[in-house]
């Protein structure tokens, strides 16, 4: 063995053949006294485990340990490829959301509406195919405008679908009673469900989760508001409309939304 590498007070070592574990001392050192040497027997168990333990990789038993390797190069650029699509997807994903819920831009929506995913987040009444902008309806000056469609779940009757927008009056007469026809159509092109509502009658989405369907429908079949007045509509001005749909079929495609009858307005007697 190589003496060089014992330490002047000996080294444990481990021979190769029988793996006894002892103590070597180098060349001309002194030899322990009696007493010394009692002291090493004492502690020789625990040297003993301490040699056996660091025997096995070699004399220096001041060595330090080996550092642990960390992710290299390579790990780091596989997760940050992938990080910032993943971050740019969420991001833009986001602001389709927004720019539909505020009806902004419905053309660069459209466009994305069939994409897995997005489907379910965007308002339209089904994966594949557009909804129909239905603005373009017109009855006696009525027209409508931000028509959407978009799924809520009420705790009686399950999964709904709704479609929401305003009337514009643009004739030149108050009207009254505007009654507004929604249809779903299947992928067939056939029409699967249509309801009707007056002009008027909306709801929030804590309404729309936790009122009756019965309720919510008898109150949209009513062309008076909240204080029993006939909801009107003045030239030029807007009002709200909503359309609820239960038992939705399997197959739905599409949605419409169109006038389908309205009410000239009693105008008040002339003052003498």
């Amino acid at each position: 063995m190589d003496e060089s590498k014992l330490a002047s007070a000996g080294s444990w070592v481990r021979c190769g053949k029988c793996q006894d574990v002892f103590q070597v001392l180098p060349p001309g050192a002194p030899q322990a006294a009696p007493d010394q040497a009692l002291e090493l027997d004492r502690s020789a168990p625990r040297q003993a485990r301490a040699a056996e333990e660091a025997a096995d990789f070699g004399l220096d038993l001041d060595a330090p340990a080996p550092k642990a390797k960390g992710r290299g190069k390579g790990f780091k650029i596989i997760f940050w490829l992938l990080a910032i699509p993943l971050t740019l997807a969420v991001l833009a994903a986001g602001g389709l959301v927004t720019l539909d819920r505020l009806g902004l831009s419905p053309k660069l929506v459209d466009r994305f509406r069939g994409l897995p995913g997005l489907s379910l987040l965007l308002s339209q009444a089904g994966a594949g195919k557009a909804a129909k902008p239905a603005a373009e309806a017109e009855y006696q000056g009525l027209l409508l405008n931000q028509v959407r469609g978009y799924f809520r779940v009420n705790q009686a009757a399950g999964r709904l679908f709704v479609i929401q927008g305003l009337v514009e009056n643009q004739g030149q007469q108050e009207r009254t009673a505007v009654m507004v026809r929604g249809r779903l159509t299947d992928t067939q092109g056939q029409v699967a469900r249509q309801e009707v509502a007056y002009a008027g009658q909306v709801f929030n989405p804590d309404e729309l989760q936790q009122t009756p369907l019965a309720e919510l429908q008898a109150r949209l079949g009513k062309p008076e508001g909240p204080d029993g007045s006939k909801v009107t509509v003045k030239p030029g001005a807007t009002q709200p409309f909503m359309i609820v749909f239960a038992n939705l079929p399997a197959n739905l495609a599409e949605f419409t939304a169109e006038v389908v009858g309205s009410e000239a307005a009693a105008q008040p007697p002339a003052g003498r």
